[in-house]
């Protein structure tokens, strides 16, 4: 990946909104044609799957010929070494790392160029600038705190918060709400960029407190399911409807909810993003699998990947008048709180920082699951037999987080189903959470 390319990208990205559907189709299969090429002669796993199905790039010739690629899924990339899956001519110790926590339980390392960083930028501006945001408005990022990766120098970012552009701050959303709030009091953000989960608290500590001191102009949330009884919350808490994106870690943006038809652009010029159902794409309307392409990930391809969250095909294009595919609903991502006895509601990414930080290579798989209120069960699918030692050093990490009175056990498991939707969470509680009140299911009439 280049410069010159990312600045042809670029200029892409602002034009495609008044583009025809069919130059936007042509962008699609140009850059498919292109990364294809790339892969095949640049990433050894992509080499050997081509091989093994006796497949050459000069079969691809656009979307129209995407089924001749096998679906990959995170468990097989999982599988190999990770120099198999990045590109041979980029030096590994340059690519930025992002571990994710695993929507399935399943941690998964991510990798990619500053650059191709700088792609994901180019996307979601054009989303934000979609919600009416301008170049001057503050920006407040409620969410995780991670440990930065030392080789992002934030180059990019630096120079746009140099110029004035977007003045923002991260905000640690795991924080007791009454700080959230007197940070995004403080800062007075035009827009707030959150999990919906995470800004829950924060909103409930607002509405019981009666006081409404943070009105931006924009919510963006995403990375969970928006329940009705949570959307009420937020719009009560923070005077504005709350959007939603549609993203990962391998594919930063892959939608934005469109103002007027309230579905999601699919981000055409970013990914091509397949809805399936039993080895067929479905149609409109139809409940399927998300499988998809990052058309601009190089230096570590996701071709044909499939991402294990369930979403509705909406229409081949969105009424608003944009050529963008669009997505009529996400189901997936569903996270629970804890309530725990002592009153405190637990987010079940404080035990999972303890897993992920703690890089217990044994875990394959997880599953956190409250089947009553002081009782946490941690399920574990293992890649080796754990010896007594290991278990119990996760039961003590965790322990403090619990307090007393509450057990956290840990229990080896041969598998972990997914859920009626065909969608895996990671955690679950049975006692009682926002997101039990009227969730989104999984159909198949």
């Amino acid at each position: 990946m280049n410069v010159a390319r990312f600045l042809q990208t670029a200029a892409a990205v602002q034009r495609h909104p008044r583009a025809t559907r069919a130059e936007v189709k042509a962008y699609q299969d140009a850059q498919l044609r292109r990364l294809v090429v790339h892969a095949y002669e640049n990433v050894p796993y992509y080499r050997k799957l081509f091989d093994r199905h006796r497949l050459h790039p000069r079969h691809i010739r656009g979307t129209v010929d995407l089924d001749l690629i096998p679906i990959t899924s995170k468990q097989e990339m999982r599988e190999r070494p990770a120099a198999e899956l990045l590109d041979r001519t980029v030096a590994p110790e340059s690519l930025l790392r992002v571990c994710t926590n695993g929507s399935t339980g399943e941690p998964f390392v991510v990798q990619r160029t500053w650059l191709e960083d700088g792609y994901n930028v180019l996307f979601r501006q054009r989303a934000y600038q979609s919600f009416g945001l301008r170049l001057t408005d503050r920006i407040a990022m409620v969410g995780l705190r991670r440990a930065p990766d030392p080789r992002d120098k934030k180059v990019a970012g630096r120079l746009v918060r140099t110029l004035g552009v977007h003045p923002r701050i991260k905000v640690d959303g795991m924080r007791p709400p009454e700080e959230v709030a007197r940070e995004l009091e403080a800062f007075r953000p035009d827009m707030i960029v959150a999990a919906p989960g995470i800004l829950c608290l924060t909103a409930d500590h607002l509405l019981a407190a009666g006081r409404r001191p943070i009105r931006p102009r924009a919510l963006l949330v995403g990375g969970e399911v928006l329940t009705p009884l949570v959307r009420r919350r937020l719009r009560e808490a923070f005077g504005v409807e709350p959007v939603q994106t549609y993203a990962s870690h391998e594919f930063p943006l892959m939608g934005w909810e469109c103002p007027v038809s309230g579905e999601y652009h699919t981000c055409d010029d970013s990914v091509i993003l397949e809805v399936m159902r039993d080895g067929r794409s479905v149609g409109p309307g139809e409940d399927g699998e998300v499988v998809a392409t990052n058309l601009h990930s190089y230096s570590m391809p996701f071709l044909r990947y499939r991402l294990a969250d369930v979403v509705t095909r909406g229409a081949e294009q969105c009424v608003c008048g944009q050529p963008f595919s669009t997505i009529k609903s996400v189901q997936g991502r569903m996270i629970d709180y804890f309530a725990l006895p002592d009153g405190r509601m637990l987010h079940p990414y404080h035990i999972l920082q303890q897993l992920i930080a703690g890089g217990d290579a044994w875990i394959r798989q997880y599953e956190l699951l409250q089947d009553r209120p002081d009782r946490i069960i941690m399920r574990v699918v293992p890649n080796q037999a754990p010896t007594p030692e290991l278990q119990e050093r996760i039961s003590r990490s965790v322990a403090p987080l619990l307090g007393i009175g509450v057990e956290f056990q840990v229990r080896v498991v041969e598998g972990i189903q997914p859920g009626p939707g065909g969608k895996y969470r990671h955690s679950r509680s049975l006692i009682g959470s926002a997101y039990e009140t009227n969730p989104v299911m999984i159909t198949d009439g």
